[in-house]
């Protein structure tokens, strides 16, 4: 069953967040992931939604998302986009 991770970003550092997205598809692609969404002017509908960019990535299924997560090779990159950018991020499984 696919999973997804969503992520609600506020950036702060610019050139920190840019280093971090020039280093993220690789590592992404090699564990069979893909970027579903990447939206910096969300229209809000309901409710409050204080951040300025939402990104959701699919997943084959939930192991294949904590395994890109728990990588090495992401773990090198995620400080840069700890620094750079206030972040919200779940993992939701799909429906069917």
């Amino acid at each position: 069953m696919a999973a997804y991770m969503i992520a609600q970003l506020n950036v702060r550092d610019q050139d920190g967040y840019s280093r971090y997205v020039s280093n993220f598809v690789p590592i992404l692609t090699q564990y069979e992931g893909e970027i579903v969404v990447v939206d910096r002017d969300c229209k809000l509908i309901e409710g409050e939604w204080p951040y300025q960019t939402t990104v959701v990535l699919k997943f084959p299924d939930e192991e294949q998302a904590m395994r890109w997560y728990n990588s090495p090779e992401y773990q090198e990159i995620v400080q840069d986009r700890i620094r750079a950018a206030e972040t919200n991020l779940i993992l939701v499984k799909s429906y069917k």
